[in-house]
């Protein structure tokens, strides 16, 4: 009979979260390069090449995410592919057809930048997880290929995760990286809260007439924000969220009418736009959960807190989770005490819930007020030009550049 194999820490997910999760962890005491404490679980057959079509998506990583990076020896593989943001413009309602392009430039009420070092950077999801995976070769975290969570058992001394096709393994501590559908949170009977989905995002990479200068736009339309993110020069990664089936026409489209409507829904701040990629299609329901942690079990991520995407923060979160997480193991082992002792999950709790309750209602109730209510997105419309003058303009920069809401030793350079 084949002997259970036990690790302190098991993660779920072999994604951009997953992974990462894994690496932050591997600093917070538990377990040596002989004696591997942690364990991550990945359904796919091949690690990070898994994948047979290239991922035109990307991530923004807030300038906090990029100090935790280079804390763990990440952005060393990074610096070469990602895009700085030194400026963000916002803008409300559908571009203006008249005037000179000082009156198309001034559309963009809302601007603000930092001066001495970026807010945040664009990068390829393709090169991150490349990145995140060369890192955690080098740590000690025991990947598991080829295995998909059957169920987990949080009831006992131990977690318990059963598989369909391999032993059965226990942990102190199991943290679910497996996304917005996460079963492990299933399995523990969390409840959670999602919107209906009325809207999805298209998602596609497209080349500028007039460069970018570095800078993040985003427009406030009647039917959802559309963005474009800096993303190599005079390259941008747009993300346009529509009604679910205007997005679903929109796709359908050829790319020289694409090309047209995403001019006439953007304006002509940055000259002709054109399709640069394929154009991908994702259903958006922001979902957040009850709870995040049970027994055994903490949630990060998509699992926890899948949040709309207009301000481009739902990663950032990931790296919060990750970031605070493994500051609370680091404490609990210094103090001799297992993954699994209860001042991780309260300390874990103390740490997220301000960051996660606040980008959750911020970006869903911006997404509601602006493409639902178009009477009161009027007014906030016309205050952008307030926000612009005053110490919410601040805030939002704060919030931007990542570190404010959540405190945590990667967040700020250092291992835990």
């Amino acid at each position: 009979m084949t002997a259970t194999q036990h690790y302190e820490i098991i993660v779920v997910g072999g994604g951009l979260t997953g992974v990462m999760m894994a690496i932050a962890l591997s600093h917070g005491g538990y377990g040596t390069a002989d004696l591997p404490a942690i364990a991550l679980i990945d359904r796919a057959h091949l690690g990070r090449t898994k994948t047979a079509s290239p991922d035109l998506r990307t991530t923004t990583i807030h300038a906090a995410g990029k100090a935790m990076f280079e804390a763990l020896g990440v952005w060393q593989y990074l610096a070469e592919h990602a895009t700085p943001i030194t400026r963000i413009k916002i803008a409300n309602g559908l571009p203006s057809t008249v005037g000179l392009g000082r009156r198309r430039r001034l559309e963009f009420t809302l601007d603000w930048h930092h001066a001495h070092q970026p807010m945040a950077y664009v990068v390829g999801n393709e090169q991150l997880l490349d990145a995140l995976y060369r890192v955690m070769e080098t740590r000690p975290i025991t990947p598991i290929y080829n295995a998909e969570v059957s169920n987990f058992d949080g009831a006992g001394d131990l977690a318990r995760l059963q598989f369909a096709n391999r032993p059965e393994l226990t942990a102190q501590l199991i943290v679910a990286c497996d996304g917005v559908a996460s079963k492990l949170r299933d399995y523990a009977g969390i409840r959670t809260f999602a919107e209906a989905h009325r809207q999805s995002a298209i998602v596609a990479n497209v080349t500028l007439e007039r460069g970018h200068g570095d800078t993040a736009y985003q427009r406030f339309l009647p039917t959802g924000p559309l963005a474009l993110m800096p993303y190599g020069p005079h390259r941008a990664s747009l993300v346009w969220t529509l009604p679910k089936e205007q997005a679903s026409r929109i796709l359908a489209v050829d790319e020289t009418e694409f090309a047209s409507l995403l001019l006439a829904a953007f304006g002509d701040a940055l000259g002709g736009l054109q399709l640069d990629s394929a154009r991908l299609c994702w259903p958006l329901r922001p979902t957040i959960t009850r709870q995040m942690t049970s027994n055994h079990l903490v949630l990060a991520g998509d699992a926890s807190h899948a949040i709309h995407p207009l301000a481009g923060q739902g990663y950032n979160l990931a790296l919060g989770d990750a970031a605070v997480l493994a500051d609370c193991l680091a404490r609990a082992s210094s103090r001799g005490l297992s993954a699994a002792h209860r001042s991780v999950e309260s300390d874990y709790l103390a740490g997220r819930k301000l960051e996660v309750t606040a980008m959750a209602a911020m970006t869903s109730g911006l997404n509601q007020l602006m493409s639902f209510q178009p009477a009161l997105a009027k007014v906030a419309g016309a205050g952008m030009g307030l926000v612009n003058n005053s110490p919410v303009k601040t805030l939002f920069q704060k919030s931007a550049m990542g570190g404010h809401l959540a405190r945590a030793n990667l967040l700020e350079g250092r291992l835990p």
